[in-house]
């Protein structure tokens, strides 16, 4: 058995020994005296801070940005760089695989 696996077994047997915080102390007594939070459903939540995934033009607005996108992206390969750069560029593209 190599040396590399007695790392974990030695690392949990360290861990098991050591001190934890008292958490106990963590929560103070008003908190502790406090009611649970009330659970809602996530759609209300979102409803209350307008971010309901229900609404009819969602599609449309996600078609006009992709559109949006897609033009920038036109437009930066249209882009010409000069003959320095490019040899500066060339070695890093190349390990990048472009």
């Amino acid at each position: 058995m190599r040396p590399v696996f007695l790392i974990l077994p030695l690392c949990l047997g360290l861990a098991a020994c050591s001190d934890w915080p008292e958490l106990d102390h963590a929560v103070s007594p008003e908190a502790r005296r406090s009611d649970y939070p009330e659970l809602v459903p996530i759609g209300d939540v979102l409803a209350r801070r307008g971010l309901a995934r229900s609404d009819e033009t969602d599609g449309e607005i996600l078609s006009a940005r992709a559109a949006n996108l897609r033009a920038r992206a036109a437009l930066l390969r249209g882009v010409s760089v000069d003959d320095d750069t490019r040899l500066r560029l060339t070695p890093e593209l190349e390990r990048l695989g472009g």
